[in-house]
């Protein structure tokens, strides 16, 4: 399979340039906000993980700056966080890997990307090692449990390492004067268990054990395609462990 017929072959979450002007089509085109994040420009010599991976756009963006990365994410739906009454019946489940768009990608890029299926609460630096970039995008928004995520990332963060988070916040919610997190498990659209307001992910990080959390940006994040595009509030957060 050529990547124009790759490209075509399915639906896609990132968009990704398979080769030279091939770009999927992907529910989430990440290319011109790749700039808010503060990633350093040269990671060469660099040890970085990018967590919930799926097609793999920050995988591969970070190898493409030159650092040696793992992917990690989960291959079956089942294993997926989603509460009771979110959860799809097992027939509409589906019996695709997640990581099959990435393995493409990484095939049609010749990249060399060590993609791990692990949840992030499963995650040791027992078995993985340690990093000296964390990124994680979009992802701890739709954890049950946030904190846990965010203590076992700071675990895989090295002495001095850098942890990139950038999620959803809610505003609203940081007119008041102490730090908090709308439940909304239930809400129409995709499973957000909590929605903290910037100082409560600040908060947070300071719990699971960084020593310095500073906000990097803000924006909004364009996704969907046609008539169902929306855009998304966003902060980017970066996080340090001296020790």
């Amino acid at each position: 399979m050529d990547a124009r017929q790759a490209a075509d072959s399915r639906r896609w979450y990132h968009a990704l340039e398979l080769a030279p002007g091939v770009v999927t089509d992907g529910w989430f085109d990440l290319r011109g906000d790749v700039h808010h994040y503060g990633l350093p420009d040269d990671m060469s010599g660099m040890r970085a993980l990018d967590v919930g991976t799926w097609d793999g756009f920050w995988a591969f963006e970070m190898e493409r700056r030159g650092a040696d990365v793992v992917a990690l994410d989960l291959d079956d739906e089942r294993e997926l966080d989603w509460p009771p009454r979110r959860r799809p019946p097992e027939h509409l489940m589906s019996d695709e890997p997640r990581g099959a768009g990435f393995a493409i990608a990484h095939e049609l890029r010749g990249s060399k990307v060590e993609r791990v299926v692990r949840s992030i609460y499963h995650a040791t630096p027992d078995e993985l090692g340690t990093f000296d970039l964390v990124f994680c995008g979009s992802v701890l928004i739709h954890l049950r449990d946030q904190l846990l995520a965010l203590e076992r990332i700071r675990d895989l963060v090295k002495p001095g390492g850098l942890f990139v988070s950038a999620e959803e916040y809610d505003r609203r919610g940081a007119l008041l004067p102490w730090a908090s997190s709308r439940y909304l498990a239930d809400r129409d659209s995709a499973v957000v268990f909590w929605m903290p307001t910037l100082r409560t992910w600040r908060a947070m990080h300071w719990t699971a054990g960084f020593d310095t959390t500073t906000v990097r940006s803000r924006f909004m994040m364009a996704a969907g395609k046609g008539d169902e595009r929306f855009t998304v509030r966003h902060a980017v957060l970066h996080s340090r462990r001296d020790g």
